[in-house]
């Protein structure tokens, strides 16, 4: 039986918008409870991935690909400007809601 290589398969899932967001929603949620940033830089930089070429999104956000890879990088710390123009270069923007028993 053929295996899948995981890679490849969740880029191809993350190719469906609806799917991407929910993902990003987890990773983002992940951060949120634990403090570390890395999980949900690691889920955007796979949703850019399955967009296509980095530098067609670095493009489309108006940042070089340079900072793109830093700003995705496991040490990243993206400003709200880059994080905001890199989500809508992938189509996705941010959606916020209120805790539950806040």
């Amino acid at each position: 039986m053929p295996t899948k290589d995981y890679q490849s398969d969740l880029l191809q899932r993350l190719a469906d918008p609806e799917y991407a967001a929910q993902y990003l929603k987890v990773a983002f949620d992940e951060t949120l409870a634990d403090g570390h940033k890395s999980a949900f830089l690691l889920a955007l930089k796979n949703v850019v991935d399955a967009k296509g070429a980095m530098q067609t999104v670095a493009n489309e956000a108006k940042i070089s690909r340079q900072h793109l890879y830093r700003m995705l990088g496991e040490e990243g710390n993206p400003t709200l400007e880059t994080l905001t123009s890199v989500l809508q270069a992938v189509g996705m923007t941010i959606d916020f809601k209120p805790l539950v028993g806040k």
